[in-house]
């Protein structure tokens, strides 16, 4: 049994400090214990929360303090004073990993050790089943999870109380376990996974094999799903329909955004997968919207949609000098720029006496060869995402003519102004200002 829980912790590399959380019970004093012997030169810190839920509270807490001073450890408690009237078991869960995270700042560790194991696995991997929720979910706890490393995760609760009584360790027994109708955890680890154990005796083993192999799963979705997301932005069409799903879902946690509905997820596809609606959007939170738009996605905050140029002044060009608009600067010059800047050449008709450079209006027109199209039309012809169409900019007379309109990095001139001859060229220059 000591070679099996040692075997376990040599698969992880540990810091030089690490904290540890202790209860008292016997799966933490093992977990102590343990540490102590395979790392005798570790700095460990036990970090132990006084929840005040039952009179031997503060028994469990000296009791802690004194183990600390055995295994030469530095003793860190906190007391669980506002105690909830309701959701008490995951309140107390928020609140000792808080308090971990804060003790893990504080000795500038990346390391918090903590005594789940098999059996703790089982009962959650069978709750998640009851509650319902992602497949993924089933995968139970991680042996390590950012900071949180789980090294009994393999290994059974009677293995531990076993090895506690080989090596003489004392430990606290919490009461409130053995009352099965005081959290449902308490009602599998009491009733149904004893009962459990008289069709298999292995049940706790083979739960946790089957959580391992979903876990595996998980883990090669992954990896494809992080290729595809990589250009879901601009080609979505290209990732088969049967990895769209994974695929949004961890584009959208990548963006930040971990609270949302499966329905929401189905409503996304469905909108991709609706030829006959090129643009749409589905609203994943209060603020965020996931847009469609031809063949580009991306998440849009809705308090943020009005267009930040349209309520930009134009600016009057001036002959070869640079100035500011929006988030470039731009030349009008009679000069060919450097090769090194994006510039567009004019060849036009007659030189307005003066150019201004501002935001589309919604009754901009452009002339074509057959007639002219309204702005906004266009974009929708050349399938401009939302982004795009708030970047477009014009070249306008001082009547407020178009001359020219910018869609992505190409000016498209208006056909009233292009000169059908040779005429002296004019150039546009811009670059993208540094932020």
């Amino acid at each position: 049994m000591t070679e099996k829980i040692q075997k376990q912790l040599q698969l992880h590399h540990w810091e030089a400090t690490i904290i540890v959380a202790v209860s008292g019970g016997v799966d933490s004093v093992v977990l102590l214990h343990t540490l102590r012997q395979q790392l005798p030169d570790t700095k460990l810190v036990v970090a132990h929360v006084n929840y005040h839920l039952r009179e031997e509270s503060d028994a469990d807490e000296k009791f802690v303090r004194h183990l600390a001073d055995k295994y030469h450890a530095i003793f860190e408690q906190t007391a669980w004073l506002n105690v909830p009237d309701t959701a008490v078991e995951k309140q107390a869960r928020d609140f000792r990993y808080q308090f971990f995270e804060q003790l893990a700042s504080k000795y500038h560790t990346a390391t918090v050790v903590v005594a789940h194991h098999a059996d703790d696995q089982a009962e959650t991997v069978l709750l998640k089943l009851i509650r319902g929720g992602q497949l993924m979910q089933l995968a139970g706890m991680r042996q390590q999870n950012r900071r949180i490393v789980r090294p009994f995760l393999l290994i059974t609760k009677q293995e531990l109380v076993s090895y506690a009584q080989n090596h003489n360790l004392n430990w606290h027994e919490d009461k409130t376990n053995h009352d099965a109708m005081y959290t449902p955890r308490n009602f599998l680890r009491q009733i149904i996974i004893p009962q459990l154990k008289k069709i298999n005796p292995r049940v706790v083993p083979h739960i946790n094999a089957f959580a391992q192999q979903i876990k595996k799963q998980d883990d090669l979705i992954t990896a494809q799903v992080e290729i595809y997301v990589q250009a879901i932005e601009n080609s979505w069409q290209a990732i088969p329909n049967i990895w769209l799903e994974p695929t949004i879902k961890h584009y959208i946690q990548k963006k930040g955004i971990y609270q949302f509905k499966q329905a929401q997820i189905l409503q996304v596809i469905q909108l991709l997968n609706n030829d006959k609606k090129p643009t749409g959007t589905v609203q994943l939170s209060k603020n965020v919207n996931f847009v469609k738009s031809y063949q580009y996605i991306h998440l849009e905050n809705s308090t943020k949609m009005t267009n930040t140029l349209q309520v930009l002044p134009p600016i009057m060009l001036k002959l070869n000098q640079w100035q500011n608009f929006a988030e470039n600067t731009f030349l009008w010059t009679n000069s060919e720029p450097n090769s090194d800047e994006q510039c567009f050449s004019f060849n036009l008709a007659q030189l307005p006496t003066q150019l201004y450079l501002r935001p589309v209006k919604t009754s901009d027109k452009l002339a074509l060869v057959h007639g002219h199209k309204k702005l906004r039309r266009l974009a929708i012809d050349e399938k401009l995402s939302t982004l795009e169409r708030q970047d477009m900019q014009v070249l306008a007379t001082q009547n407020d003519e178009v001359i020219a309109v910018k869609m992505r990095k190409h000016w498209r001139v208006n056909a009233d102004f292009v000169s059908k001859q040779d005429v002296k060229p004019y150039w546009l220059a811009w670059r993208i200002e540094e932020k």
